[in-house]
């Protein structure tokens, strides 16, 4: 039956399409002119933004100056950093439910001092709570943290208000629909399978976004996504969920 895989490669390339029409609205930061050495220091601007990050996240002073002066000139209260380099999972969680990469925010100071817990996920949690002017770019940066994509994305997911059922179930619903079509019709079927693995380039091929393992997660797509869900599902809980101690506040530091 060749109307069962022409439909699924159908589905996937229209989801495909939605995607990346997402990702067009978001504008990639102008790259500084100057140049300058990577920077742990002075991470508190003295305009009235804070830059806070991930950890690992390392974010040249060229762009933190960039981000901070385009957040002073057009007003924004956060201004959310998303790498060029963003791993393929993460990216597309992030067009699908947010636009938050998870990695980096410029946020006006005073906001941040009612927000900061100490913890990156946490702190953008709780900023969501907010009636803040939000925006996101994309940095011309490739210095992401290098841990795997999925590590942490239960906490990040949940951070969002993102329940793991609404993350991994529409995956696995996909996934369901891609092996029927492929049992359909072995002639035909095939047609799904590679209309599955076509989806990140379809996505992110072209734009500001060159997801470091674009290659890797395309081509064994059929593979990794299993993983995915098990490295989701049995991954950390949130970090503010643990009774163990609390997260200082910013000004107890």
């Amino acid at each position: 039956m060749i109307a069962v895989p022409a439909l699924v490669a159908a589905g996937l390339i229209a989801d495909a399409v939605r995607l990346r029409r997402r990702l067009a609205r978001i504008r990639r930061l102008p790259q500084p002119r100057r140049t300058a050495p990577l920077s742990w220091e002075d991470r508190r601007e003295p305009t009235g933004y804070d830059v806070i990050s991930a950890d690992g996240a390392v974010i040249s002073a060229n762009v933190r100056h960039a981000a901070v002066a385009h957040a002073r000139a057009t007003g924004l209260d956060v201004l959310g950093l998303v790498p060029a380099d963003l791993p393929v999972v993460r990216a597309l969680d992030m067009l699908r439910h947010t636009r938050d990469a998870g990695f980096a925010a410029v946020v006006h100071t005073e906001l941040l001092d009612d927000a900061y817990t100490g913890d990156y996920t946490s702190t953008m949690a709780r900023l969501r709570r907010y009636d803040a002017d939000v925006e996101h770019v994309v940095v011309p940066c490739h210095l992401t943290p290098r841990a795997p994509a999925c590590k942490g994305r239960a906490a990040w997911l949940y951070g969002l208000g993102v329940t793991l059922a609404q993350a991994v179930v529409p995956s696995i619903l996909t996934m369901a629909l891609v092996l029927a079509a492929l049992a359909s019709d072995p002639q035909w079927g095939p047609v799904a399978v590679i209309a599955y693995c076509a989806v990140p380039y379809l996505v992110f091929a072209g734009t500001p976004l060159s997801p470091r393992d674009l290659h890797r997660t395309a081509l064994l797509r059929p593979v990794l996504t299993p993983y995915i869900w098990w490295r989701t599902l049995t991954g950390d809980a949130a970090p503010w969920h643990r009774p163990a101690w609390r997260h200082p506040r910013k000004d107890e530091i």
